[in-house]
């Protein structure tokens, strides 16, 4: 039985093009480590974690995990329900770039190209740092899928307020206005998919480049009117990039959230307002602890890149918002605010000029770098900004500018020439 699955793995890179089941193999519930730790030590206690956890929860299906740090040499008893096999390696794709968001999207098809392969009724994924992974973590994912006949379980996390600030400012906000649906995380990287999603997940090969597995999946799921929750995992562990690996990371994340938000235009513009999604488990707030947060340094980030990438923002940008940032960049640091529309309207300007290609889409994005800087330095500096459940109603608050503000965005997406100066 280890081998079969061993070989359905390895096929199931070539699912797309073959169909069909790999050797007639099957499972209940697949599994999948999409980003490998370098540490042996932590992939190898990661695993155990998982299989413990598929014994408590999963007793009486059969159960795949799948991560890169396997091979199929392992030894495995025949009648264990719990089979670990190793992930296909996709063409190409380095150690290096495993660790990057399309590596993650590289692993992500791959783990899912195994469930199709042995007809799974779920995939759960998880993308976290292998220390995060918690044994409860399954249950939480799987269950509402298995259970509950859900069609995709997104994760919440405990977070410090100055973690996850991509999300908190851009992502969720963003995705939770277009969409119309209260997904707190809609990158992830933890998810459990049913069959019936995952089915429509992006193959390996054959499919055009835009479409990113990772930034395609919740809209997915809400365009096609599937069931969604969200679950509460509790703490996620991750590094924070430095200024220089933030803008590259940026990109990452822009990219292919922005062509997302082109392919589903049509759907956009009829979205009014937005509806919670069904959660389980309750949040948990961290203790404070030191940030190491330099507000001074990100504000001059901001200051010099006002300085610097005039003419670039004044083709993103309106004249209006070129005012205000100068203004901005003017105030003393007590008085340093970004209001929440201005930053809604920057966000939605700069989707826009990824859909028209105004300049370079690599030096666009980029170009969102100390701005983004700016927001930062504005919500650290936000006077009720003094908790994590604090910083949860700063969140609501700039989630709601982001609503109030979708007309200027859909009007800009129909007329864009009319607000050019």
């Amino acid at each position: 039985m280890a081998d079969t699955f061993a070989a359905a793995s390895e096929d199931a890179v070539r699912t797309d093009r073959e169909g069909g089941a790999a050797h007639g193999a099957s499972a209940d519930l697949v599994v999948g480590l999409a980003l490998p730790a370098k540490d042996q030590d932590a992939i190898a206690n990661a695993v155990e974690s998982t299989r413990a956890a598929l014994s408590d929860f999963a007793a009486g299906l059969r159960a795949v995990v799948v991560h890169a740090g396997a091979t199929s040499a392992e030894p495995a008893n025949p009648a264990d329900p719990v089979q670990i096999v190793p992930m296909p390696a996709p063409p190409g794709v380095s150690a290096e770039a495993a660790t990057s968001l399309q590596g993650y999207a590289d692993g992500f098809r791959a783990i899912v190209n195994v469930a199709k392969t042995l007809q799974a009724r779920a995939c759960a994924i998880i993308g976290s740092d292998a220390t995060s992974i918690d044994r409860n973590w399954i249950a939480h994912l799987a269950g509402p899928v298995l259970e509950g006949g859900f069609d995709l379980v997104s994760p919440c996390y405990a977070r410090h307020r100055f973690e996850g600030l991509i999300n908190r400012g851009i992502i969720y906000p963003l995705v939770r206005a277009l969409y119309g649906r209260r997904v707190r995380n809609p990158f992830g990287p933890d998810f459990c998919l049913s069959a019936r999603l995952f089915e429509r997940v992006p193959a390996a090969t054959g499919q055009p480049a835009r479409v990113h597995p990772v930034a395609s999946l919740v809209p997915e799921a809400i365009v096609t009117g599937m069931r969604i929750c969200q679950s509460h995992l509790g703490v996620r562990h991750y590094p924070s990039p430095d200024d220089a690996g933030l803008s590259v990371l940026l990109t990452q994340i822009l990219a292919p959230l922005f062509s997302e938000i082109e392919r589903r235009a049509a759907f956009l513009q009829r979205v009014r307002g937005s509806q919670p999604v069904e959660e389980f488990g309750a949040p948990a707030y961290l203790p404070e602890q030191p940030t190491g947060t330099d507000v001074s340094r990100l504000i001059e980030s901001f200051q010099i890149g006002t300085r610097n990438l005039q003419e670039i923002w004044s083709v993103v940008l309106p004249p209006s918002t070129i005012v205000e940032l100068r203004h901005l960049a003017r105030a003393p640091a007590t008085n340093f605010q970004m209001q929440d529309e201005l930053w809604a309207r920057i966000v939605y300007d700069f989707a826009l000029a990824y859909r028209v290609r105004s300049i370079n889409r690599d030096h666009l994005l980029r170009a969102i770098t100390p701005l983004y800087l700016g927001w930062v330095a504005s919500y650290a500096l936000k006077p009720d900004n003094t908790s994590a459940e604090a910083a949860e109603s700063i969140v609501e608050r700039l989630c709601a500018a982001y609503e109030n503000t979708r007309p200027y965005f859909v009007a800009r997406w129909r007329w864009p020439d009319r607000f050019n100066p």
